[in-house]
């Protein structure tokens, strides 16, 4: 008769299941809605936040775009060393600000939104390497950016200004 070489399996008891954390997994819905969208959004800037604050730095953004409301969104958040103002540096601002007036705008103009077709833009950047169309806007309602020519945006901010 052989001996068994294998060595004999030591029998572990098997910690019971954790009642309710198998189980409490959320399925995931058809589609996203706005709202779901808007929800999750708050959701994860406040996560962030609380990770960041922990070290010291804020968090900015968490702005939604491409979004689809069958298939996800992106959202992005910029992370910081807080300035004086509690707000992070930014260099397209600080571009903005000295390029602003050779564009025909101002300084302050950085961030503000104007009308154009009946859809709203929010300026964010100039790029001066973009000589016909430098303004660089996204449209608040979806994020998507657009490129505009710095006479064109003018006359938007005059007219949403009056």
């Amino acid at each position: 008769m052989k001996k068994n070489k294998r060595k004999a399996r030591v029998q572990t008891a098997k910690p019971p299941a954790k009642v309710g954390q198998a189980n409490s997994r959320v399925p995931p819905p058809r589609n996203l809605t706005p709202e779901l969208c808007k929800r999750l959004r708050r959701d994860m800037t406040k996560a962030c936040l609380a990770v960041v604050e922990t070290h010291g730095l804020t968090v900015e953004g968490g702005e939604l775009s491409d979004i689809d409301l069958r298939h996800g969104f992106d959202i992005s958040f910029r992370v910081g060393i807080p300035m004086a103002d509690g707000a992070i540096y930014s260099p397209d601002k600080a571009m903005f600000e000295v390029l602003a007036p050779h564009f025909g705008l101002e300084p302050s103009d950085y961030g503000r939104t104007f009308r154009s077709k009946d859809e709203v833009f929010r300026i964010v950047a100039i790029n001066p390497n973009r000589p016909k169309y430098p303004i660089s806007a996204e449209r608040v309602s979806d994020g998507r950016g657009f490129k505009f020519h710095p006479d064109n945006v003018v006359m938007y901010l005059q007219s949403s200004g009056a």
